[in-house]
């Protein structure tokens, strides 16, 4: 007698095991339904949640694993989600680099370079200050078909000659009469990279006159050291 009530007892905390796993699931599959909405498909087993299906790019798929993490009971996030591709690496890139174009930050004094292949981005230049490096990866991130993002973007040191050397260069540039109805434009083209005084030129311009231009100007302003002009004619 004494022995079937033991057994009982451990059926009924079985019993009352999985009840409680049950309805953790449940509560699981409820907090998951808001965070990650209709955008993708999941399954709760005993804490332990599998997210399905496709989304458009990286940042969707790396907040849709964050979200799944933060929910209460989950024990383990399996992701097996895919990330939609664009239709070519030269469509990604193009995408990308008007992403980089509107971020806010990103001035002439910037410069970002830009490769794709097979929908993952290679990110490189300067910037001139360090948050501008992970805002532009976190809106990378977010471009249709982007498969993965690395940086090997550096910040410019913080430098008074260098800050002065930028806004004389800038001035110079896009306040001569070849350059000036370029200084109207969003994003004006030439980008001025500036660093221990000596300058790099990149962007595009319209001839090989503008790029002679633009060198001689940088060359025979006071305080820089050398120029790499890497400005592209015609693109």
């Amino acid at each position: 007698m004494k022995r079937l009530t033991g057994m009982l007892a451990t059926t009924l905390i079985a019993v009352a095991t999985a009840t409680a796993a049950f309805a953790d699931d449940t509560a699981i599959r409820a907090d998951l339904e808001k965070r990650l909405g209709d955008a993708v498909h999941f399954e709760v087993s005993n804490g332990k949640v599998t997210l399905e299906g496709k989304v458009d790019s990286v940042w969707d798929k790396n907040k849709a694993i964050n979200e799944a993490m933060k929910v209460d009971g989950v024990v383990a996030v399996e992701d097996t989600l895919e990330i939609a591709h664009g239709e070519n690496d030269k469509q990604v890139a193009e995408e990308v680099a008007k992403a980089v174009r509107r971020y806010p930050y990103y001035s002439i004094y910037d410069d970002v370079n830009i490769e794709v292949v097979d929908g993952n981005v290679m990110l490189d230049g300067r910037v001139t200050m360090p948050f501008k490096n992970d805002e532009i990866q976190r809106r990378v991130s977010k471009v249709m078909g982007v498969q993965s993002v690395s940086s090997s973007i550096q910040t410019l040191p913080t430098n008074i000659g260098d800050s002065k050397i930028r806004s004389a260069l800038a001035y110079r540039i896009y306040g001569d009469p070849v350059f000036r109805d370029l200084a109207s434009r969003v994003n004006p083209p030439i980008h001025i990279v500036v660093e221990r005084g000596r300058v790099a030129l990149t962007g595009a311009v319209r001839s090989e006159v503008e790029k002679r231009k633009a060198e001689h100007i940088a060359r025979s302003t006071f305080g820089v050291f050398g120029v790499d002009n890497r400005l592209v004619v015609g693109s």
